[in-house]
Order: C-alpha cells, then sequence, then structure tokens
C-alpha cells in the first residue's frame, strides 16, 4: 500500500482503506478497544503505519482537553527487564495515538516523586509506574486525587488499592525451591541485590522462605543473601560463605531477578565455580543471553512485555472513562512459566 502524505490521509480515508466506520477508527485511536476484535484491531494498525497516518495532536487535544501524553517512571532503566516493559507500554499508548515520556528513578523514592511531579507539571493524561518502594502514601494520594494511575510489576506493600498488573512472584518462588529440592539439592540459598521496599524482590524471599521451612526437612533453615548491585567483590564474599558452609553437599543459589543473577554469574566465573551438579543455580528472568550461557541457566520466564502492555489497557481504560476514577482498583497477574536448563540437573 503506497504511503501518503500527512496533508493528504485523513481520519476518513484511512476508515475506508480499512472497511470500517469512522468511529471505529476514532475509538482505536484513543484506546477505546471494547466490543472491537483482535483481528479487526490488528488491521487497523497495519493500515495506519502502512499508510503512516498520523492524527492532527492539536487538534485531538483542543477537542478531548487532553495534553496525549503519558508519564512513565522505571526504577532502572539499563536493566533488560526495563527494556522489555517499555516495549509493551510504548506499543499500546503509541496506537492509541498517546506519546509516553520516560524517567529513571535509579530505584530512589526521591527522584521517583520528582519525577511524578514533573510528569503532573507538564499535564500527562495519566502515569504509569515502577515504583522504587517506600512511596505507598504518595502513590494513593495521587490516586485519591483521581489522577489516573497504574503501576507494573511492582505493587503497594500496604494495600491493593492502585490498578496493578504484576507477576505470581510468591508462587512461582515456592515452587522453584521445590524444584531445586526435587532434583537433590540439599541447601538452596536466595541470592538479591538490596531487597529494600521492592515488592517483587520481598514477595520472592517470602515464598523462598515458605518453601524451604515446608519442604527442606528438619535443620534446614532459610539463607538470604543480599549484596550491592555495584559490588562484584561483595558479592563473591557471599558466594564463599554459602559454599564454605557445606563443603561436602550438593548446594544451590536461587536469583531474585536477572540483574543479580547477571552478577552473580560474574562472580561464579571469578571464583572458578561452574553452575550445574555440586552448584546448582536458577533465577527470576528468562532473559536472552540466560538462554545462550554455557552451562544454560535454568529461569522463571517472566511475560514482561505483557506486563506493560496490560498496565497500558488499564491506564488507558481510566483515562477514557470506560473505567471511572471510583471504580475499584484492580490486580492482574500475569502468568509465567519455568524452564529448566543444564545449571540444575538431577541427581544421579
Amino acid at each position: 500500500m503506497e504511503k501518503q502524505t500527512e496533508s493528504k490521509m485523513t481520519i476518513d480515508k484511512v476508515a475506508e482503506l480499512c472497511g470500517v466506520s469512522k468511529t471505529t477508527i476514532s475509538r482505536f485511536l484513543n484506546g477505546k478497544y471494547e466490543n472491537m476484535s483482535a483481528e479487526t484491531r490488528e488491521h487497523i494498525r497495519r493500515v495506519i503505519a502502512e499508510v503512516d497516518y498520523r492524527p492532527n495532536r492539536s487538534a485531538q487535544r483542543l477537542k478531548a482537553s487532553r495534553s496525549m501524553l503519558i508519564g512513565c517512571v522505571i526504577g532502572d532503566v539499563s536493566s533488560p527487564f526495563s527494556a522489555l516493559l517499555l516495549k509493551g507500554i510504548t506499543t499500546v499508548c503509541e496506537e492509541a495515538g498517546y506519546q509516553v515520556l520516560f524517567a529513571d528513578s535509579g530505584e530512589n523514592p526521591r527522584r521517583e516523586r520528582r519525577a511524578i511531579r514533573g510528569f503532573l507539571e507538564n499535564r500527562v493524561d495519566g502515569l504509569i509506574v515502577n515504583t522504587s518502594g517506600n512511596n505507598d502514601a504518595f502513590l494513593l494520594e495521587l490516586k485519591n486525587s483521581g489522577t489516573p494511575l497504574v503501576l507494573a510489576d511492582r505493587q503497594l506493600l500496604s494495600s491493593n488499592k492502585i490498578d496493578t498488573v504484576t507477576t505470581p512472584s510468591k508462587s512461582a518462588a515456592y515452587d522453584c525451591v521445590r524444584f531445586l529440592l526435587a532434583q537433590g539439592y540439599t541447601r538452596v540459598a536466595f541470592f538479591s541485590e538490596t531487597i529494600g521496599h521492592i515488592s517483587p524482590r520481598i514477595l520472592r524471599r517470602q515464598g523462598y522462605e515458605e518453601a524451604v521451612r515446608d519442604l527442606a526437612g528438619p535443620g534446614v533453615e532459610p539463607e538470604t543473601y543480599e549484596f550491592s548491585a555495584e559490588d562484584i567483590e561483595g558479592c563473591k564474599s557471599c558466594l564463599r560463605v554459602f559454599r564454605r558452609k557445606y563443603p561436602n553437599e550438593r548446594i544451590a543459589a536461587f536469583s531474585a531477578n536477572g540483574a543479580s543473577a547477571q552478577r552473580l554469574l560474574v562472580a561464579l566465573k571469578e571464583l572458578n565455580i561452574e553452575p550445574g551438579y555440586d552448584f546448582g543455580f536458577c533465577t527470576f528472568d528468562d532473559w536472552n543471553w540466560l538462554q545462550i550461557a554455557k552451562p544454560g541457566i535454568s529461569a522463571v520466564a517472566l511475560a514482561t512485555v505483557d506486563v506493560g502492555a496490560k498496565a497500558a489497557e488499564l491506564l488507558l481504560e481510566r483515562i477514557s472513562g470506560r473505567r471511572p476514577a471510583g471504580a475499584k482498583a484492580v490486580t492482574v497477574e500475569i502468568p509465567s512459566h519455568f524452564v529448566v536448563r543444564e545449571s540444575t540437573p538431577a541427581q544421579k
């Protein structure tokens, strides 16, 4: 299909090319997907991309009294997790005609609050926050003031009063420990960057601890090792302590997330420890490099792109009024699955 210039391409022509009404195109551009099949939505998206149709943002803003901007605060924008989350968010928002502004909190609650205030000063229509933690009261105040707000991946620890999209952290951690014990590992330790108030890390540790107490047998207690993201020597020290405590046992390290796993694997290499039979290793976040590592690393595969996409969909529902401000908050849990690789072999 030959692309046409923005001046020639109109919403009426787009509707004609799609074989739908102008109202349907308008609803698509504003994220109003109810009563619209997935096939129709994909067809409209493809035609708009092919003809390079760009709605008149000034007219839309005047008509809807909206900025057509979404503010998104990410805990650590350098993480592969963040890239996947943002991919899901931007895909949905851009399809609906919104631009997404990003800020990196650096896992700092103060920077997170400052970024949110900056977005609000620039009249964003809503917020998606991958919160660093310790900002529950601030976020609840925003929500109660009528600001459309969705939490992505990380939830409030004090309540479930804000729309949230997350993954099964606690139950998945429990299942991982169950698997490692069934493989014949006698000791499993939980390794994480600083846990702080970050909800997935807290919940994963809770799931790990419950599984050890329920399944590991008498005399086996949970062991958690925390280290700073920038301190590889601290990470190595944690591994040394764990290994030296159990010289004659098959032991396993369970990493809280992909960023922690990356640092742990560097530390293991420097200590000349290869993940596998004697020292098992598994992690949350099945990032691409884990699949090609030698040995391959067992991992909980999280649908992070889907988390971002669903968070954006919930936010657009709030902004459009399809789910009014007074409607009860929802929590959506996107399923995960466990991928077994060479780093966690069964007992011989």
